[in-house]
């Protein structure tokens, strides 16, 4: 099956977990981090997600889910140790158009959760089918090892310098060039190195802007 590939704005959204394991906590865990309303449905909680419901960043319902549970949800993630149940769970938001993934069995998920680096804004998303999870996961390790936490300190600045330039450079193709010209200069190498300071400063040489210290 060839699936579409998107990223989803998930800030404010009413999402929910359904499970209360490992599974369900990595998920309700990368929810909270995309800003999502976390709703987690089960009977027991792990210890971290217990920590999250009584500080509450997540609402928890203790109880085995009911269909109307789901009704009011943007998105679904199916994670009990029940096939039976994340199943059903899946037909019911297939019938009431809510975005689910089901852990097991994944053909009755609408999306798929791929393996991912994270390195702040940037996120590469790696998928090889539904037998191909194993595969998808040395990928994924394998671009870990050459996407480092560079990229992530290097796009918090250009995110910066993009806010300036939107005032100090009105012209849009002038501002794609110089986006251009840092993304195919040596400031990332300079952040691998820790050079954070030079960095910043070889980015506001090529935009043409005054360093601010």
């Amino acid at each position: 099956m060839k699936y579409y590939p998107a990223y989803l704005n998930l800030r404010g959204r009413p999402c929910t977990v359904l499970g209360g394991g490992e599974g369900a906590e990595h998920n309700a865990i990368s929810l909270l981090e995309a800003g999502a309303d976390v709703t987690v449905i089960s009977t027991t909680l792990t210890p971290k997600l217990l920590e999250l419901s009584n500080s509450g960043k997540i609402t928890h319902l203790q109880k085995n889910y009911e269909e109307q549970d789901l009704c009011s949800s943007f998105l679904v993630i199916a994670a009990t140790d029940s096939h039976e149940v994340n199943s059903s769970a899946a037909q019911v938001c297939k019938k009431r158009h809510v975005l689910v993934h089901a852990d097991r069995p994944l053909d009755e998920s609408s999306f798929i959760i791929p393996a991912v680096v994270d390195r702040g804004e940037l996120l590469i998303s790696v998928f090889a089918g539904g037998a191909g999870p194993e595969l998808a996961e040395k990928i994924r390790k394998d671009l870990d090892k050459q996407y480092g936490p560079e990229y992530d300190c290097y796009l918090s600045r250009l995110m910066a310098l993009h806010k300036r330039m939107l005032e100090e450079v009105p012209d849009e193709n002038a501002r794609r060039e110089i986006f251009q010209a840092i993304a195919e200069s040596d400031v990332i190498d300079l952040l691998r190195q820790g050079r954070m300071h030079e960095a910043e400063f070889r980015m506001a040489e090529i935009a043409g802007l005054k360093h601010r210290s």
